[in-house]
């Protein structure tokens, strides 16, 4: 009984050892979208990735921390050795001038279920414009 018992052990062991897992490698974890004046507040980006495991991965949401990040990414597999694309759009129409950073976490089933990547940048005031005073005589 013992030895079906170690028998069955070592059985799944070795399974949970060669268990294939998806793994998400990105070419840039953070991109800088520099500096931007308030008549270009809306600003795009991508993060390249890679499916470096050995089983297809699947995204299953992207989380920005802030209301100001959007993003599209992919919805069907990626397959061992396939690379995709994560699009992500800041907005800052209504944000105060600022310099920011910002996160992006990604669900999947990679064997890192967790990733974040980031971007960041300068948003500029809006130039003042100098206005000529007249007096008026009364």
């Amino acid at each position: 009984m013992k030895k079906i018992i170690s028998s069955a052990f070592v059985i799944m062991l070795s399974l949970s050892a060669t268990a294939q897992k998806a793994e998400i490698a990105f070419d840039k974890t953070t991109i800088d979208l520099g500096t931007f004046g308030a008549d270009n507040v809306i600003q795009h980006c991508y993060f390249l990735f890679k499916n470096t495991g050995d089983a297809n991965l699947y995204i299953h949401q992207i989380l920005p921390s802030c209301g100001c990040t959007s993003n599209r990414y992919p919805k069907h597999a990626i397959k061992p050795g396939e690379s995709d694309t994560i699009f992500v759009t800041y907005d800052g129409t209504r944000k105060a001038p600022k310099k920011f950073r910002t996160s992006i976490t990604i669900h999947s089933n990679a064997k890192q279920e967790m990733t974040k990547v980031y971007i960041k940048g300068e948003q500029l005031a809006r130039p003042i414009k100098e206005v000529e005073i007249i007096e008026v005589e009364e």
